[in-house]
């Protein structure tokens, strides 16, 4: 059974996201998580998913005034399709919610645009290319 719990900036946990980040969305196009500065994340709000005791997930959600917007939402590779990206996000809109939010934005892979979709995310704008991850990119936003 997968469980979704907060995670605490620079704890334990918070530096499995980073491995895990890593593996799922930055080993595969030759870069390196640890080359970027995830300081802002501070603030953020930030959850990982778990199946027995292991991290499988990861999404974090940056937060000023009212707008919010979904940085990272990735599932260990191995696992993908079995409920845990769809259960972050939910808890992640809930947080958002308690804390007045009208809409989330996010940058989403083209890749997984339909997941987002499926979620009730709609596209708003060009396909673009983001420096941090050399992939095409959509902007996709939902109103809560």
């Amino acid at each position: 059974m997968i469980k979704v719990e907060n995670i605490e900036y620079g704890s334990m946990n918070y530096k499995k996201t980073l491995d895990l980040r890593n593996k799922v969305m930055r080993i595969p196009l030759g870069l390196n998580i640890y080359d970027e500065d995830f300081s802002f994340e501070k603030n953020a709000i930030i959850v990982g998913a778990y199946e027995e005791e292991e991290l499988i997930g990861v999404g974090t959600m940056s937060y000023s005034d009212n707008t919010f917007k979904l940085e990272y939402l990735c599932v260990d590779t191995d696992i993908q399709s079995h409920g845990a990206g769809g259960k972050m996000l939910e808890w992640l809109e809930k947080n958002a919610l308690k804390k007045n939010a009208e809409k989330i934005i996010l940058d989403a892979r083209v890749s997984a645009q339909k997941f987002y979709e499926n979620h009730g995310y709609i596209t708003v704008g060009d396909v673009f290319m983001l420096s941090y991850a050399p992939v095409p990119h959509i902007l996709m936003e939902k109103k809560l």
